[in-house]
């Protein structure tokens, strides 16, 4: 090959690596496309229902109700939902004189009128609850079975109108309040026991009751909150005896406790009726000894 045609060849090779070059740079940068994408914003939401079925007026017969309350994480994330109570209305006397039990169940049938007060409780008052606090996935819910008692001490021909407000939380978010309400009444028949100290030196204290128009055989035991206090006795008997160590010891100062007495079902356990209620108060004689009487 003459040295001419040679140069020929390489002048063609470089057009055509050059040509080749160019279009696919030019391909490269005036290529377009577009691609789609989403993105979901956490979110923290809170809903409640079941507190309007807690509106009662109680009365001698009917001194507890016991209801369902659904709390809900109503956002797209998981977060703990939370309470806390607020007497928005009416007589806060009531609602101090209204001892509540809360505690978590499966399903909403779980919670009914006799069924004992289960792990996980939260116990106060309408004025002071302890939070209901329920870590959730998101979209579920928690079920929690909450027991409410009037004591002798609840003002008569109240009314209290109490609002549950609950919120979600995840780390710093938090949801928007939402609430439930109801409202609590009393008429002017509710039950007190007749106590008697005098004759004790304050080693214990007699209650009476009331026997109305149950049987004469019903047995009856006093309660403090949902224990069980001293020992069972009949309707014939009409009376229980209370010692201070039988109730619960008093921390040094006087300590003031509500006593209710209940009458009982044929398998001895507590009905939701009260035949009876009222103040005793615990403390320590100046000899360091437990001691007991009536009142506040």
């Amino acid at each position: 090959m003459t040295g001419r045609l040679r140069g020929l060849l390489v002048l063609v090779l470089v057009g055509v690596l050059v040509g080749s070059t160019s279009s696919a740079a030019w391909a490269l940068w005036t290529a377009t496309g577009s691609t789609r994408s989403s993105v979901t914003n956490g979110k923290v939401s809170a809903a409640i229902s079941g507190t309007e079925a807690i509106t009662t007026t109680y009365s001698t017969t009917s001194r507890s109700v016991t209801r369902p309350v659904t709390l809900e994480n109503a956002g797209n994330i998981p977060g703990t939902t939370a309470t806390r109570t607020v007497v928005a209305g009416g007589s806060t006397p009531l609602a101090q004189a209204v001892d509540v039990a809360a505690w978590p169940v499966a399903a909403p049938a779980d919670c009914t009128a006799d069924a004992p007060v289960g792990p996980g409780a939260v116990r106060g008052t309408w004025a002071a609850l302890p939070s209901l606090r329920s870590p959730l996935p998101a979209g579920a819910s928690a079920v929690w079975c909450v027991r409410s008692v009037v004591t002798a001490s609840a003002p008569t021909n109240a009314t209290t109108d109490v609002h549950v407000v609950l919120t979600t939380s995840n780390a710093t978010w938090v949801s928007d309040t939402v609430w439930g309400g109801f409202y609590l009444n009393t008429g002017t028949d509710l039950p007190t026991f007749t106590c008697a100290d005098e004759a004790s030196d304050h080693n214990y204290v007699e209650l009476r009751w009331a026997q109305g128009g149950r049987p004469e055989d019903t047995r009856y035991a006093a309660f403090v909150g949902d224990r069980q206090v001293g020992d069972a006795q009949p309707g014939r008997y009409g009376r229980i005896t209370l010692a201070p160590e039988q109730v619960t010891p008093s921390a040094g100062g006087a300590t003031t406790v509500v006593v209710d007495i209940r009458p009982l079902d044929a398998d001895g356990r507590p009905t939701t009726d009260v035949a009876g209620s009222g103040p005793v108060t615990l403390f320590t004689k100046p000899d360091a000894g437990p001691a007991i009487r009536c009142g506040a």
